[in-house]
């Protein structure tokens, strides 16, 4: 297993080995959870209405018992556990050459940690280290070769690599925040997400070259209107636009990431990628995943925390035991389709909690900071001021009462002007600002502008 250090729950495992003829033999190994919560059962019925586990700083709010999700459903280091195995033999070029998904047990031999695969993969590990992951060190540098030549394909057919920005909540024992970092992503955990995309592909094409009911994860094509915004605003923030239109494909969105990746509006534009993009759901129809350019993929790796792929489970176990398409239709065809919505909307009321939440940690955090100076960029404008992001994720408003005495309006949906003198305040503008309040019961962040950076000039307006 390899997870976060603060992981309290190990739900896939990876068993690797390199073949004679030159491929790759992985299994994906994940907890079997639908083994012990069975349909109709008080567990499900819970897990059903909840939908998915809630990640709140440093703690979750499970959607199984910690009794399953911490316990027997944990793959721990050293245990028999039972597991639902994707079990792929991927050829030298990268490609899926044949799959199987089987019931098993395995025992995993060492409780990886992230920070700690990293240093094994850039050669900074000490002994210590070393001594850990003696049993699976030959291994480590096969996995790296082959997640590499993942990547890869995935580049060339055209997959978008948003790199977007997410904060860590630190807190201490009593829950209170005392820091928040960006959460940075290494190596290993790129690593780990091209082997679980295997897998969730497998499992949808699986269903669909069977023909059962399933549970897909999709992503719609974005709207023409909200591409030809996407564009209006790139140009409004002075990026060429090239290859963004209202027929654009993800290979041309992954293009303009690509051509951005070390402007300094980069985080701004990634934000702007994302907000022009449909919200990937669930759904009983195979309609293809824009964002990752395949036309099947589903949600198989993470059973002990979303119902989709505990329902998944439940219809892969019947069909891996033989039972007949037609049977699985009459089956799982009200299933598919109830747990997918279910899915969709819980995750939903997931994500606006978590943000939420955030936002109160972020308050939390700055009431005590209040009057101190941090560097930043505008990251969002309304009618009535600017959103500031720091170097440290917060974000918080300066509004325009706080900005010399003049006229502001909205223009282009991307600056803040000043009428009278022609002043901007632009997305992705650098600028210094001063915490003069935080609300933690509104997760509300206020800050007073002290400078405006002209990148042109480089200088202080």
């Amino acid at each position: 297993t390899i997870d976060p250090a603060d992981a309290k729950d190990f739900d896939d495992a990876l068993s690797f080995r390199k073949l004679q003829n030159g491929n790759y033999e992985i299994g994906v190994h994940i907890a079997d959870v639908s083994h012990y919560v069975r349909k109709g059962t008080a567990l499900d019925e819970t897990a059903y209405r909840r939908g998915t586990s809630i990640y709140i700083a440093d703690r979750v709010i499970p959607m199984l018992p910690k009794q399953l999700s911490n316990g027997i459903c944990s793959l721990n280091p050293n245990e028999d556990r039972l597991a639902f195995s994707c079990i792929m033999d991927i050829a030298a070029s990268g490609e899926i050459i044949s799959y199987r998904f089987v019931k098993s047990v395995i025992r995993s031999r060492v409780k990886g940690v992230y920070s700690e695969v990293n240093r094994i993969l850039d050669g900074t590990a000490d002994d210590e280290i070393m001594k850990k992951y003696a049993e699976v060190a030959d291994e480590l540098p096969l996995m790296k070769a082959l997640a590499e030549l993942l990547i890869t394909n995935r580049k060339n057919r055209g997959a978008p690599d948003i790199d977007s920005v997410e904060s860590k909540i630190i807190c201490d024992d009593n829950g209170v925040c005392t820091d928040i970092t960006e959460r940075t992503r290494g190596f290993a955990e790129r690593m780990i997400e091209e082997f679980m995309l295997c897998a969730n592909g497998c499992a949808a094409k699986m269903a669909m070259d069977k023909g059962f009911p399933f549970v897909y994860r999709i992503h719609d094509s974005p709207e023409k209107e909200k591409l030809l915004k996407l564009a209006e605003t790139l140009v409004n923030i002075g990026i060429d636009p090239k290859g963004i239109s209202e027929k654009s494909t993800a290979a041309d969105i992954s293009d303009i990431l690509e051509r951005t990746k070390d402007d300094p509006k980069a985080p701004v534009i990634a934000n702007l990628v994302l907000r022009s993009m449909m919200k990937a759901k669930y759904s009983e129809e195979c309609r293809g995943h824009y964002g990752l350019v395949l036309k099947e993929y589903s949600h198989f790796t993470s059973p002990i925390r979303r119902y989709a792929d505990l329902s998944i489970h439940r219809i892969l176990t019947d069909a891996v035991s033989g039972m007949p398409a037609d049977k699985l239709g009459r089956k799982y065809t009200k299933f598919a389709h109830d747990s997918a919505y279910r899915a969709s909307i819980t995750e939903l009321t997931a994500v606006a909690a978590e943000r939420d939440c955030e936002k109160f940690y972020m308050a939390e955090y700055m009431k005590d900071h209040i009057g101190e100076e941090f560097d930043g960029y505008i990251s969002g404008v309304t009618g009535n001021g600017f959103f500031v992001s720091l170097e440290n994720t917060v974000e918080g408003r300066v509004d325009s009462f706080t900005l010399p005495v003049g006229v502001y309006e909205l223009s282009n949906d991307v600056a803040l002007l000043e009428t009278l003198s022609g002043k901007t305040y632009t997305i992705g503008d650098k600028v210094r600002v001063k915490c003069v309040a935080a609300d933690v019961a509104g997760g509300l962040i206020d800050f007073e502008l002290t400078e405006h950076y002209d990148d042109k000039e480089n200088k202080q307006d």
